[in-house]
């Protein structure tokens, strides 16, 4: 029996890997390395805050964890003392004393795990940048948590962790990370003054900048061939519709590759997304098809069995209107006119169950019909049920 497996790196397909190359967020690269060049350029002369905001899947954890390991990279060619640590405060229940001992304990991994105050673990850590003679980045992930559990109170002593000597070397700089704004509303408004003055916004990816991440990540992580261009150019449009989520694009990637592997597959084909999108069809079965009629019902069943055949990613209206056609006879129903047929169509978009666009490359007005978020066998199985029903 032949090797099949398709993916031949996974862990460029895990949550937490961090490409070497960031796509599409060039322009945020350059604004961090900016507002933080001073700790390269002028050590110990200031401390700098600033917050990058942006949905899910924007990128924001991967932009800091980009930037924090070049900002060290370049600190020991220039042999400077600086770290960069990343927490996140959800994963640490949004409490400052385990942030600051999450902290300490990177910087010295064998500093004690009980017996001191927050307030303690504050002094500690600044003693250690002192013997250090280093700096540190301090980025909070998801600092919501922090904020809601604390108030104001832990973002106003790292802000003013500096202020008790004036005079000494500055050595604390944060980067907060959040996906709403609007939680810094719920501080004081000095500690607010002094953190928004440096705002990086993520904005989300469009469908050719998912299509560019997907396919960067397929040749770092499957062999060569395994997922086709219409695979890499369907989980796009499937994430882009997700508010542009590169996240959900590449568990796509990955749990894709995962069922074309199980079924001993030489490709990923656009079913195995779907079967990865799809999850359960409930919400189909519910909302989707009762209130459809018969004929919505048969142009349903005509995309089904297209993709159930087609390893294509989309459908033109004229594949679908044959199939609908076929389907009308086996029934005994007279198909209705092209005219009604592309209401059909559209009344079927409005359910979610399907999407489409115009086809760029054609004449008149042919759509190229998309079904991403149930499979092509369950959707034919719970059609099927309605039109007998019927």
């Amino acid at each position: 029996m032949s090797d099949q497996r398709l993916i031949v790196d996974e862990g460029v397909l895990d949550i937490n890997y961090i490409p070497s190359n960031l796509l599409h967020r060039e322009a945020q690269l350059r604004s961090l390395r900016m507002i933080y060049d001073f700790m390269l350029s002028a050590p110990y002369e200031m401390s700098q805050r600033a917050i990058i905001v942006g949905g899910v899947g924007s990128g924001k954890t991967a932009l800091a964890r980009v930037f924090g390991r070049g900002l060290r990279d370049e600190a020991k060619r220039k042999r400077l003392r600086v770290e960069y640590v990343h927490v996140n405060c959800r994963e640490l229940r949004g409490s400052l004393f385990m942030v600051l001992r999450r902290v300490v304990k990177t910087l010295r991994p064998e500093f004690p795990e009980r017996g001191y105050a927050p307030n303690e673990l504050m002094e500690t850590l600044m003693q250690l940048l002192g013997e250090d003679n280093g700096q540190l980045l301090l980025c909070l992930d998801e600092v919501d948590a922090l904020i809601d559990t604390e108030g104001s109170d832990a973002l106003y002593q790292l802000t003013r962790v500096h202020e008790s000597q004036p005079d000494a070397p500055r050595r604390l700089s944060l980067l907060l990370i959040t996906k709403d704004r609007g939680v810094f509303e719920k501080l004081d408004r000095s500690t607010v003054s002094s953190l928004q003055r440096n705002l990086i916004e993520m904005p989300e990816y469009s469908a050719p900048q998912l299509g560019g991440i997907v396919a960067a990540r397929a040749e770092a992580a499957f062999r060569k061939g395994a997922i086709p261009l219409e695979v890499v150019d369907f989980i796009a449009e499937l994430a882009s519709s997700e508010n542009g989520d590169a996240r959900c694009a590449i568990d796509l990637l990955w749990g894709a590759g995962k069922r074309a592997e199980m079924e001993g597959a030489t490709q990923v084909k656009p079913e195995h997304v779907r079967q990865v999108s799809a999850g359960v069809l409930s919400p189909v079965k519910k909302e989707g098809l009762n209130h459809l009629s018969l004929h919505e019902r048969l142009t349903l069943l005509a995309i089904a069995r297209f993709f159930k055949t087609s390893t294509a990613p989309h459908a033109t209206t004229g594949e679908v209107e044959q199939l609908y056609r076929v389907a009308c006879e086996e029934r005994g129903e007279t198909p209705r006119a092209h005219t009604q047929f592309w209401k059909y169509l559209e009344n079927l978009k409005a359910t979610g169950i399907i999407t489409s666009k115009v086809d760029s490359g054609s004449q008149g007005r042919t759509q190229l019909i998309t079904l991403g978020k149930v499979t092509s066998e369950d959707l034919e199985r719970e059609v099927l049920k309605g039109v007998e029903q019927k």
